[in-house]
């Protein structure tokens, strides 16, 4: 539980800063109080009980900090298949109707990760709505992951284009991670869908067979399979052979070497394959969505996004 202890003390900080009224402060340390939370409970699938109650914990922390930001977070419900699909839209201060980016997270994470990338983004002026998807963070106690998780994607689309604020004509995505798989996907049935960054691709599942531990427990109860014989037939679906040629709008592709959770093949089947405009970022010896080059990567995909969403 020593994640917890460091997440109550940075809420405990946050308490202490709002007593100043030092706002910003007080959404630094909530923010880094759901973050701690986020790390109590990743990938923790042994009692799914106490990691309900520990995400719970990490998302009401993070609903704290979301209207202290400069640019604040607004929680909304997007309605999939009967259910609230759980999202943060935010939009840049002084910019009127600015382009939109559908932030999707990988295995495990969720909405509230995607703070830092939000944060690049709205320095460029761009809007950002990180959400839950099927089998994803609060979505996942309510609904397991989906084979046709890109239609969650466009029902994100459909509710963006009732908010008047933002210019749902620009409409970018990009996927991290198991999400290197949904936004390529979603940018190849949705049109909408102006421009694309993978963080990491996954063209297709490789050595499922081989998963263990804590990756393995998840990629089963995510999926609802009892066993690696049924997730093996499950995640059959996890392949963009026939999709990945109709992605035609601009795309960003980065990518590591030494990715032992998606080897570098994935990138190099989707670059081989897309038809649109192309832009690569790879690192032979670089790790998993290149989290050892983030500060190199992370403004690299918002700046590709402005551009392509002008």
């Amino acid at each position: 539980m020593v994640w917890s202890s460091f997440a109550l003390d940075a809420e405990k900080r946050g308490d202490v800063a709002l007593t100043k009224n030092a706002k910003a402060t007080a959404a630094t340390e909530f923010a880094r109080s759901s973050l701690y939370y986020h790390y109590a409970q990743y990938l923790f699938f042994d009692d799914i009980d106490l990691k309900k109650k520990i995400h719970d914990k990490k998302t009401a922390v993070f609903r704290r900090a979301a209207p202290l930001f400069e640019s604040p977070f607004e929680r909304v419900e997007v309605m999939f298949e009967g259910i609230g699909l759980a999202g943060y839209l935010r939009r840049p201060a002084g910019i009127s109707n600015p382009p939109v980016v559908i932030c999707v997270g990988g295995l495990d994470t969720t909405k509230e990760d995607y703070l830092d990338f939000s944060d690049e983004c709205i320095r460029r002026g761009l809007a950002t709505f990180a959400f839950d998807g099927p089998g994803q963070g609060e979505t996942l106690f309510k609904m397991r992951l989906r084979t046709d998780n890109e239609r969650a994607v466009s029902a994100v689309i459909d509710y963006l284009e009732t908010r008047t604020e933002i210019d749902a004509s620009r409409i970018g995505i990009v996927g991290r991670s198991m999400g290197g798989y949904f936004a390529p996907k979603a940018a190849a049935t949705d049109k909408r869908i102006k421009a694309l960054a993978c963080w990491g691709a996954l063209y297709r599942i490789f050595n499922l067979a081989e998963k263990k531990g804590n990756n393995l427990k998840a990629l089963l109860y995510i999926s609802g399979s009892e066993n690696l014989e049924q997730a093996l037939k499950f995640y059959k679906f996890l392949d963009l052979e026939g999709w990945a040629e109709k992605i035609t709008c601009p795309t960003f592709i980065t990518h590591g070497g030494r990715d032992v959770m998606t080897p570098i093949i994935n990138a190099q089947k989707l670059i081989s394959e897309i038809k649109g405009p192309l832009e690569t970022m790879i690192w032979d010896d670089a790790i998993h969505c290149c989290h050892d080059r983030s500060h190199i990567v992370r403004p690299a995909m918002a700046d590709f996004l402005a551009r392509n969403l002008r």
